[in-house]
């Protein structure tokens, strides 16, 4: 196999036409099964459904957790029992306002600020934060606080609304990094971020399409699933009555809920069993169209050994 045997599908499909495809702009579901050690079946239990997440409610900075904790604890101080809590535990976290407020204003002039002072500002903060997050995260479970009042504390309420993840709108970029003898290696990503491994938001895996014959296709539905994947790279192999033919490659993303987005260019390569190989693949583009970014050079590109 030579670098002239690497190609994508252009108009002219009584041949592999050297190139190497980017991505589609449309395509549909298909049925997928799998046939790598790299695919794996979907999780029944998975949800398609996702909460807005958020940083911590409590800051980090010594200002922002000296700004945080006193309202808190005037707040609480001004009446615990619209919270769920006690006198006693409104007088504890009094306590640890002051305590915390008078270390934080000491070290906040070059004059009285010293190593032994920060250790300590950072060791009562460190408390201080500790027990606030046990009385916040009750507050926060106590069904008789209202969200407003949990907000005004400044404690975080978690938004109840589902939002749906929808079908990914980009379509998978497929490279044909390399070969062995009867195999194929792939590598996929997407097409806006080609040189990033990580999948489309809501993406979870990719489902592949193969189609054998004497040519390539355009057209993926003469293709067959071929198998869903999470990993780069992709190993295909092939039987030995194959060589010689074409191998056309399809891929779209699916979400965890079986959403698929549209479907990719497709790229195919002649199948050879035998001989000794060694070269890097050139690659090319179908059509004239041009993908975003090419993916390979240096390192990462596969060398090809029989």
């Amino acid at each position: 196999m030579f670098a002239s045997d690497v190609f994508a599908v252009g108009e002219n499909t009584d041949r592999c036409v050297p190139a190497l495809a980017g991505m589609a702009e449309a395509g549909a579901a298909g049925p997928a099964s799998h046939e790598d050690n790299n695919s794996r079946t979907e999780d029944s239990a998975m949800s398609d459904k996702v909460y807005e997440q958020t940083g911590d409610y409590i800051p980090a900075t010594d200002a922002g957790f000296n700004s945080w904790l006193l309202n808190f604890s005037n707040q609480i101080s001004a009446d615990p029992s619209q919270f769920g809590l006690s006198a006693s535990d409104a007088a504890v976290i009094a306590g640890l306002q002051t305590d915390y407020a008078a270390i934080f204003n000491v070290v906040q002039s070059p004059l009285t600020r010293t190593p032994g002072l920060v250790t300590q500002k950072d060791a009562i903060k460190a408390s201080a934060k500790a027990s606030c997050r046990v009385y916040a995260q009750q507050i926060k479970a106590n069904a008789g606080v209202t969200n407003q009042q949990k907000l005004q504390l400044g404690i975080h309420v978690n938004d109840p609304t589902k939002t749906p993840i929808p079908a990914p709108v980009s379509a998978p970029m497929l490279n044909i990094r390399g070969a062995f003898s009867g195999e194929h290696i792939l590598e996929f990503a997407d097409e806006n971020t080609p040189t990033s491994r990580k999948k489309p938001l809501g993406a979870t895996q990719l489902v592949l399409y193969v189609h054998v014959g004497p040519q390539a296709i355009v057209d993926w539905q003469q293709a067959t699933a071929a198998g869903v994947f999470t990993k780069n790279p992709i190993r295909y192999t092939f039987e030995p009555t194959q060589a010689g033919q074409c191998a056309t490659y399809f891929a779209q993303w699916r979400t965890a809920r079986g959403l698929d987005g549209p479907m990719s260019l497709p790229v195919a390569m002649q199948i050879a069993f035998g001989g000794p190989v060694d070269q890097q693949l050139t690659q090319f583009y179908p059509g004239g169209g041009t993908p975003k970014q090419v993916q390979g050079g240096g390192e990462e590109d596969l060398k090809i050994a029989a």
